[in-house]
């Protein structure tokens, strides 16, 4: 009876043994992070213009992004599309977005992207931070 609490501790912290600690996701961080940007100027600024239709393959779109996008590493020559989903960006008249999270040479990447008029995307890639790369 006088190691029953014992047992109860060392049965609690062995079930919790296992546990890990619930990671932001990278695509929830970025989306928190520019609807707290006031008047939503992310937006603003040149981008590659994809010339593809509105129904195009996420997977195409990135595609084409990757090979139109530069960074100071330069190119990104390997990549992987891991998740893509859509997102609720409060800016403009919040037209839906997607975001794509992609294994790359250069790191984690998340592309946003959109359809826009006459037949073109608009797109821009944000680099994850290494720290919730390696979670």
């Amino acid at each position: 009876m006088k190691n029953l609490p014992v047992i109860f501790l060392c049965l609690t912290l062995a079930s919790c043994a296992g546990i890990k600690p619930k990671v932001a996701d990278p695509i929830d961080t970025l989306v928190d992070r520019l609807n707290s940007e006031t008047f939503g100027l992310w937006v603003n600024g040149t981008y590659p213009i994809i010339e593809l239709p509105p129904e195009a393959k996420p997977q195409t779109v990135l595609s084409q992004a990757v090979k139109m996008t530069g960074f100071d590493q330069g190119h990104i020559k390997t990549y992987k599309m891991l998740e893509v989903r859509e997102v609720e960006l409060n800016v403009g008249r919040n037209e839906p977005y997607s975001a794509a999270l992609v294994e790359s040479d250069l790191g984690m990447k998340i592309l946003l992207f959109k359809p826009e008029r006459n037949s073109h995307w608009w797109t821009r890639f944000y680099s994850v931070p290494e720290e919730k790369q390696n979670n």
